[in-house]
């Protein structure tokens, strides 16, 4: 046998006495962990639900919408005539709101 492989089986002969270090796991952290799991995954599956609600929802909108009627031309303000006498000419002028003129 090789003397490396003796010196192995010693040392491990000789760890193998010795205490190991403590165990990190403890039935009480099992189960948190396990419900902090179980929660995320919840938490995450309603998420899930709502946005495919959202979005069902919105496309149902968007198909059944009526179109909008195309938007009617704004009203203008008519034109009132205006009657002018001068001396010796009487003349009619048509003005509007915005603009004024006269034939």
């Amino acid at each position: 046998m090789d003397p490396d492989d003796e010196r192995v089986r010693a040392l491990l002969a000789k760890a193998g006495e010795q205490p190991g270090p403590p165990l990190g796991l403890t039935s009480d952290a099992i189960v948190r962990r396990g419900r902090r799991i179980r929660l995320i995954r919840w938490g995450s599956a309603v998420a899930g639900v709502a946005v495919v609600i959202a979005g069902v929802t919105v496309s149902l909108l968007l198909v059944t919408a009526k179109p909008v009627p195309p938007a009617s031309p704004p009203h203008l303000p008519s034109a009132t005539p205006v009657t002018t006498t001068t001396v010796d000419v009487t003349t009619t002028t048509w003005t509007t709101a915005e603009t004024t003129s006269s034939p």
